[in-house]
């Protein structure tokens, strides 16, 4: 091998391709799956489990037990009512969309003399947290409801003071 009499100078990459390379191939390593992990099916399925038997009950009962001013969008059936302790959990489900029944219930608690203290949505879930008529408490919403297409819906409600 001969000598040509020079070097070439090795440079190092600069830091911000260093830091895009990275974050090229960590995004492309999450989306390898291209669809929901096992754990996120099996989590699915338990909370259609959970929910289905209250989504296939089709007789609506006739008290709830909520207060009569209780703010409850037309479309929700309760199907079952019972006391724990002294709070009141109502269990029923709508032919509805998730998004479209936390719209409805966001707006009936909105025009009604109840106060929303917290509500969150998620993909599969929603909550309402609510003050008044002398209660407190919070509506659930899920969309996994077994094979019927509902959604399902609880209201949680106690005294307050």
């Amino acid at each position: 091998m001969t000598d040509i009499g020079f070097a070439i100078p090795m440079r190092r990459p600069p830091a911000g391709f260093l830091t895009l390379s990275l974050f090229f191939l960590l995004a492309f390593a999450a989306c390898g799956g291209g669809g929901e992990s096992e754990g996120e099916r099996e989590a699915e399925e338990a909370r259609n489990e959970a929910f289905a038997p209250i989504c296939e009950l089709t007789s609506p009962i006739p008290d709830t037990g909520l207060p009569a001013d209780f703010p409850v969008p037309g479309e929700v059936t309760f199907v079952k009512s019972e006391n724990a302790g002294p709070s009141v959990v109502a269990e029923g489900w709508a032919d509805e969309e998730l998004e479209k029944l936390y719209d409805e219930w966001h707006g009936s608690f909105e025009s009604s003399d109840y106060k929303i203290t917290f509500d969150e949505q998620e993909e599969h879930d929603a909550e309402i947290s609510f003050e008044g008529g002398g209660r407190s408490g919070q509506v659930k919403l899920a969309s996994e409801c077994g094979a019927s297409g509902r959604t399902y819906a609880r209201v949680t409600a106690r005294p307050t003071g």
